[in-house]
């Protein structure tokens, strides 16, 4: 009887300690995450609205990373044409010179600046973040323009035989306006096809639709190539057509400006409104916590001080398996 009375005390302490030590484990895990581990049980078994709420802050986690990349890609673009932007003034302002000091040397100098801000401007217009280039529509794993040193060469082409301002403007309005013209065939890489908006709140989207076959770029690289091809020594040009087209090509600029600053103003206001919903989906965001906290929050007081009391109770089941485990007959004797 004694034997079977041990085992049964036996098996008795450790069925407590099984259940003190979940009873700890639980705790410890609401005492560390601020939430009750048994949600279905705390909440009478009715957690619709606990999964209500999960389902919006899951909402919400995809609206901030789409906000997040929206932004990022929204404030590089606004760098890329703040860049065009600028060099398209120096360079206009340095083209005007031509008006002052016509020589060989000024025509040579005021070309090779065209072209470094041309090779500037396409480097800007073909950037990209981690991988995706920005300017390119859908086909965002390829650069969307050839580089400066291409386009110049082919332009170096189409411009052989001729000799007159009206010729070569012609001949670069075709090439760079024509629909299916040589900018779409040759220059431009990327897609026709700008990206899906990207749903930013459950009200709110955003496009981002800017791509380098914009009129607004073929307009101002090809005033800036003008400039560039306009000393070449294998076209050989004229003193004054050399002269013409470096002047208008400043004129060129100085109204391209102007569509540059409406797009960058354009982008500035898609900028705002994703800062808007950044903030209102924060504040929802807030507000689902603070519904989640009130339905399955923990009171960290209570949980703390019933963990010390679980623990108490643990330390005295495994003293008394302790001593239970040393009894033997001469303590009884």
């Amino acid at each position: 009887m004694d034997t079977v009375g041990d085992l049964a005390r036996t098996l008795v302490l450790r069925s407590h300690q099984t259940r003190l030590n979940a009873t700890m484990d639980s705790l410890s895990v609401e005492i560390a995450t601020g939430f009750v581990t048994d949600k279905a049980s705390h909440l009478g078994g009715d957690i619709t609205e606990l999964l209500s709420i999960d389902r919006n802050l899951a909402k919400l986690e995809t609206y901030r990373v789409n906000t997040s990349e929206a932004g990022l890609v929204t404030s590089t673009m606004q760098t890329t044409l703040d860049e065009i932007q600028s060099r398209s003034e120096a360079l206009s302002q340095d083209l005007m010179k031509v008006e002052l000091t016509q020589t060989d040397e000024m025509f040579s100098t005021l070309s090779a600046s065209a072209e470094s801000s041309l090779d500037q401007m396409m480097n800007g217009l073909n950037r990209s973040i981690a991988g995706r280039f920005l300017f390119s529509g859908t086909a965002t794993d390829t650069p969307p323009l050839v580089d400066s040193e291409a386009l110049l060469a082919e332009l170096e082409t189409v411009l052989s035989g001729a000799t007159t301002v009206a010729g070569v403007e012609s001949a670069l309005d075709t090439w760079f306006d024509t629909a299916g013209g040589g900018f779409d065939t040759f220059a431009y890489k990327g897609s026709t096809t700008s990206l899906a908006p990207m749903r930013l709140s459950s009200t709110e989207s955003a496009q981002v639709d800017i791509r380098a076959d914009d009129d607004v770029f073929r307009e101002t690289l090809k005033a800036v190539a003008k400039a560039a091809l306009a000393s070449n020594d294998v076209l050989g040009f004229s003193t004054e057509v050399k002269s013409e087209l470096i002047s208008n090509a400043a004129l060129n600029l100085q109204s391209s400006q102007a569509r540059v600053v409406e797009l960058r103003a354009g982008l500035g206001a898609l900028e705002g409104r994703i800062e808007d919903t950044v903030a209102r989906n924060s504040s929802e965001r807030t507000a689902m916590m603070i519904a989640r906290t009130e339905l399955v929050g923990t009171d960290e007081y209570e949980a703390a001080t019933a963990y010390e009391n679980t623990r108490s109770q643990l330390e005295a089941i495994y003293a008394i398996t302790v001593r239970s485990s040393r009894m033997s007959l001469v303590g009884y004797l």
